[in-house]
């Protein structure tokens, strides 16, 4: 454990994430969203740094299982005019924890999370980026409120959303009762942490970025709410050998998504690489993709490339805005 006290674990994540988001020029101001099912949820604003000629919905940003949005802040630097709200999903980052009873429809689940989001800042559109999980729960979000988002961005394979996936070997413990927790609440280095985390960027791709990067996500990772929170959503997810039904996106639904996708998809993302996963991604209507160089965060891979894709792709207005 980084450290036996919780208030000093919660400020040292404070004081890092405040060092990266000034290091890439912006600012951010706590959001404290209670949902009607009585979760806390985290939310990071980053206000617009640049004043921008024409006025577009905030974007929503959800990152993966398990991480942190700090990992996101290379790539908000490339949407300086754009105000962004970071959702720290329940049981992650600094949001209140978040035990999902078994069988919860998560589905379900997800859409009302994001519903108390957007409510509570009074937002009827927004665009999203999501990372992994966080493009899953994009996506099922545009499936049930299309009316609420007026695009959507995919950074690298979308979790389980498409029926290509496949549990990795290392996550089929996870999903076990009592195992996953064990194994997640296991105290471990940032060193550890670090080399966890490239082997899904990609060997070094963490270099050349502020370490707080990584000491976020570690430390966030030490909290008591961080095992059994991540262990139940691993559980709602899949059983130690597939992906539970209703959890992947059938092609027919990723059909109806009807909303301007972009997917940002790392060639070696050890997730899925667009090989395995090109059937699904083809279902989504006039779908873009930029495969880059790179694994399972291509933003980290090729900033300036992916950087300005996604830039242009958001800057792009729709005839219903």
């Amino acid at each position: 454990m980084a450290t036996a006290d919780p208030a000093l674990l919660d400020g040292r994540i404070r004081a890092a994430e405040i060092t990266v988001a000034a290091h890439y020029g912006r600012t951010m101001v706590e959001h404290s969203v209670r949902t009607s099912g009585g979760l806390v949820v985290r939310v990071i604003e980053y206000p617009a740094a640049e004043v921008a000629e024409v006025a577009l919905p905030p974007i929503v940003l959800l990152h993966d299982i398990a991480s942190v949005n700090a990992l996101a802040l290379p790539l908000v630097a490339a949407l300086p005019m754009r105000r962004i709200l970071a959702v720290d999903w329940p049981g992650h980052g600094l949001s209140g924890p978040s035990v999902l009873p078994r069988g919860t429809d998560l589905r379900a689940h997800v859409v009302a999370v994001l519903d108390n989001v957007l409510d509570a800042f009074q937002l009827t559109q927004v665009d999203l980026i999501g990372h992994s999980l966080g493009g899953q729960f994009a996506l099922y979000f545009a499936l049930r409120r299309r009316a609420k988002v007026r695009r959507l961005v995919l950074l690298g394979a979308p979790g389980a959303a498409f029926g290509e996936a496949r549990p990795a070997t290392a996550e089929r413990a996870l999903a076990v009762p009592v195992v996953g927790t064990g194994i997640l609440g296991l105290s471990t280095s940032e060193h550890f942490y670090r080399r966890r985390s490239e082997r899904r960027i990609g060997s070094r791709g963490l270099d050349g970025y502020p370490d707080q990067i990584t000491e976020i996500g570690y430390l966030a990772s030490q909290r008591s709410d961080f095992a059994p929170s991540v262990a139940s959503l691993f559980r709602a997810l899949m059983t130690p050998f597939a992906a539970r039904p209703l959890t992947a996106l059938s092609h027919d639904e990723l059909a109806t998504i009807g909303v301007p996708v972009l997917m940002v998809w790392g060639e070696n993302d050890i997730v899925m690489t667009p090989a395995t996963g090109r059937a699904s991604f083809d279902a989504i209507p006039g779908a873009e993709l930029l495969e880059v160089d790179g694994g399972h965060m291509p933003w980290l891979n090729d900033p300036e490339r992916v950087g300005t894709a996604v830039s242009a792709f958001l800057a792009l207005s729709m005839p219903r805005d």
